[in-house]
């Protein structure tokens, strides 16, 4: 689902549904931020709706080991809230080497936290794919903004 695409009410509606989780990062990441390598995060209340407070990161290198990964996202502990969407972005699709590191990364470092994966999201400049957190085990496909 693109961000235009959203339904009127999808600030009450819980990130964890794959098409409403999409159209939100298409509607956050927009074209600078996707050119310019950010993460976003976006921190959710107990429903799994959206926390008007989204965190985007720019000039992430996607490369990094595992101790940076884990060491940059280290800061989702200190976020009072008890689930988030995450999503990474390039000009390109990430390698899926890439994505599912930062994938395991995030699961690891919330787990850690006891806190919840709603949506993990890859952009580039032409979509949006959901691959993981809750949303990536609904039983479709992966949605997609774009």
């Amino acid at each position: 689902m693109r961000f235009d695409e959203l339904p009127r009410n999808w600030p009450s509606l819980p990130l964890d549904d794959r098409r409403i989780a999409a159209g939100v990062i298409d509607l956050v990441l927009g074209r600078g931020e996707r050119l310019n390598r950010s993460l976003l995060v976006l921190p959710c209340d107990r429903s799994g709706t959206a926390i008007p407070a989204p965190c985007v990161i720019s000039e992430v290198d996607w490369p990094s080991p595992f101790g940076c990964r884990r060491r940059a996202l280290q800061f989702l502990r200190d976020i009072p809230a008890p689930g988030f969407v995450v999503a990474v972005s390039a000009r390109r699709r990430l390698p899926e080497q890439l994505v599912q590191a930062w994938l395991r990364t995030t699961e690891n470092v919330l787990d850690d936290a006891g806190r919840s994966l709603l949506a993990f999201g890859v952009a580039d400049l032409d979509r949006v794919e959901i691959v993981g957190g809750r949303a990536g085990r609904e039983g479709c496909p992966g949605a997609q903004a774009g």
